[in-house]
């Protein structure tokens, strides 16, 4: 399988996400620029990196509210994208949201955490091009 991470080239200067916050009563508000595409990010590994402590102190068939709230922000992520404007990049980063959705899922199924540590290690490799190339604008 070809790494996802291969497939985007974030220094297109185009509007990807046309909303961003990291405020979930805000959804529907414009963000002034990316700077919440980062921090919906952070909160994502967090949220990871509490759920891979869930699934190693808790019983088997327990389940992680970690990783339900994870998924939440990916599903933010994905309904964020601006698919009218953002150009080629945004159907590569809905593809992407969309893996790490199902990954979520099959990490709550099967309590894999070495599938956990490699989904963490993707997104925070997203993450990093995303710091590493400046934000692009938002209309």
């Amino acid at each position: 399988m070809t790494d996802p991470r291969a497939t985007l080239d974030l220094d297109d200067r185009v509007p990807l996400h046309g909303r961003v916050s990291t405020d979930p009563s805000r959804r529907d508000a414009p963000a002034e620029d990316l700077t919440g595409v980062p921090d919906q990010y952070e909160r994502l590994l967090a949220n990871l990196a509490r759920a891979d402590r869930d699934l190693q102190a808790t019983e088997p068939g327990g389940r992680s509210s970690h990783l339900e709230e994870a998924s939440t922000i990916v599903f933010d992520l994905l309904y964020s994208l601006d698919f009218r404007n953002g150009g080629e990049l945004v159907p590569r980063l809905a593809a992407l949201y969309g893996y790490f959705a199902n990954e979520l899922l099959a990490v709550g199924r099967s309590r894999d955490r070495a599938q956990l540590g490699r989904l963490r290690d993707m997104i925070a490799a997203l993450r990093q091009s995303w710091y590493g190339t400046g934000a692009p604008a938002v209309h």
